[in-house]
């Protein structure tokens, strides 16, 4: 073929097309190769302002979110796997205050916790809901800097679309203001101001409902109020590997009143069940939180002759046996 002037138009042989046609396939496939194995982990761990999501239907009308476990002891943000302190949205304990972490608060500059600036009536406990396409922290302290980050309060890292576990203030009083911020996004920060119980006071932490054994709390720094057989918690017990209890096995007679005391700088609690997620966690005897240097008694009078697992809340890998005769 030639064009008016007779020169000739150079025309792709078939050879040539082959060749840009193999080197086409080759990279789609080269492509493939990679994504299709990774589709999961690219949906696993989306940038921190989006994600990948899968609706399902569901009866609850509650919103889905990736199953994890509870992040139970270690240091505050979770440890060596991204576990998280509460998986799925839920309904909001009776009284609680709710705080919002709004949609794009992991975006430097955007607001963060609605309200910024939460009254929290004293005894009552608070829950976060995420509402973000990422994960948060609520955790107390002014910054990463901070050598009281979490003493206060942690809830550990909380699944876009879901609510954190209730979180109680512990040592707080009326007037207290607590700072806190996001672990993983220091740049979002908050705070609760304590004011005065709407309702009737309860008592402090409230033991679990049906709970076999009776617990109290005495107050922080005083005597215990009836004797009976001591149980420490030890200062140092927040840190993983140093001794939890003192003695590790309590032996008690039925009907005893165990006085717990916590010489620790942290709080803790005594709580029955092997785990965290002992299905029967706190049925049989639940201290609630033992501020430092506070004490609490718990009551056998209800328990069974018998070998009863216990374990920190805040720390589960503290643990502890109590043998009632």
């Amino acid at each position: 073929m030639t064009t008016e002037d007779e020169s000739h138009i150079i025309r792709t042989s078939g050879r040539r097309m082959a060749k840009g046609l193999a080197i086409v396939v080759i990279m789609v496939a080269f492509g493939a190769a990679i994504a299709v194995p990774n589709w999961h982990n690219f949906a696993k761990n989306p940038p921190p302002v989006s994600t990948i999501t899968t609706k399902t239907a569901s009866s609850t009308g509650a919103e889905g979110g990736t199953t994890t476990s509870a992040a139970g002891g270690g240091g505050g943000g979770g440890g060596a796997s991204t576990t998280a302190a509460s998986s799925q949205s839920s309904a909001l304990p009776a009284g609680a205050t709710a705080i919002t972490i709004l949609a794009g608060a992991s975006v430097q500059g955007n607001p963060g916790f609605q309200p910024a600036d939460s009254k929290v009536p004293l005894g009552s406990k608070v829950v976060w809901q995420n509402k973000d396409t990422t994960v948060h922290t609520a955790t107390s302290g002014s910054g990463p800097s901070d050598p009281n980050s979490g003493k206060a309060f942690d809830t550990k890292m909380i699944n876009a679309g879901a609510n954190s576990d209730p979180i109680d203030i512990t040592n707080s009083k009326v007037g207290d203001v607590v700072a806190y911020y996001c672990q993983i996004h220091p740049y979002m920060t908050g705070k609760l101001s304590v004011t005065a119980a709407s309702g009737a006071a309860s008592g402090a932490g409230g033991g679990t409902a049906g709970s076999a054994a009776s617990t109290s709390p005495a107050a922080a720094g005083g005597g215990a109020a009836t004797s009976g057989p001591a149980l420490t918690i030890p200062q140092g017990a927040s840190v993983q590997g140093n001794p939890s209890y003192e003695p590790a096995t309590l032996s008690v007679k039925k009907g005893d009143t165990i006085q717990v005391q916590n010489k620790d700088t942290t709080p803790h609690t005594v709580t029955s069940g092997k785990t965290l997620e002992d299905p029967n966690k706190g049925k049989d005897f639940d201290s609630s939180i033992i501020a430092p240097s506070a004490s609490a008694q718990i009551s056998t009078a209800s328990l069974k002759p018998g070998e009863f697992a216990y374990h920190c809340d805040l720390h589960p890998y503290m643990t502890g046996t109590l043998k009632v005769q």
